[in-house]
């Protein structure tokens, strides 16, 4: 099959127009999310872990990658892994369970779908603080605890990447 050049224009435009589409709705999506200018400073808490133990929303000095998702999510279920992808070493990735009735959902939603790394579990308090209007939220936070960038819904690993690296 012999592909000529309007047919490869064509194809690139349709590309580029599905891309300004999906960017229109994931700016759409996020519009009332806590504002990414670097202006909103969030102060460090501490959560309870699904395992028991009390630890800390940001490490010092680390950037941070906030995941926040509810154990009765469909798109959770397929995003949650992309978070394996990103690079530990220079940015700290947390993981935090909301609207969930029972620790047990939490466990079960993390069993079930082989998530690596510590989950947190959060409160209604910690939901309305980041202003979560849905599953999955992500928050990305400079290594002063300003937030740098946002988005809501489903996110590759490739995406998640890249954020993190345009955000440097």
């Amino acid at each position: 099959m012999k592909i000529t050049k309007k047919k490869l224009l064509t194809g690139l435009g349709e590309l580029a127009i599905m891309g300004l589409i999906i960017y229109a709705i994931s700016n759409w999506q996020s519009r009332n999310l806590l504002d990414d200018d670097g202006s909103v400073i969030i102060e460090n808490q501490f959560l309870v872990s699904l395992n028991g133990e009390v630890d800390p929303l940001f490490e010092e000095n680390k950037r941070t990658l906030i995941y926040f998702f509810a154990p009765w999510c469909k798109v959770c279920e397929l995003s949650i892994n992309n978070l394996d992808y990103l690079n530990d070493s220079d940015l700290n990735v947390v993981r935090v369970a909301l609207d969930y009735r029972l620790e047990n959902d939490v466990a079960e939603f993390v069993s079930n779908n082989d998530v690596e790394g510590k989950v947190l579990l959060g409160s209604n308090n910690l939901k309305s603080q980041f202003q979560i209007p849905g599953y999955p939220t992500y928050y990305l936070l400079d290594e002063q605890r300003k937030i740098i960038g946002h988005s809501f819904g489903y996110s590759t690993a490739l995406g998640l990447k890249l954020k993190n690296f345009l955000n440097k």
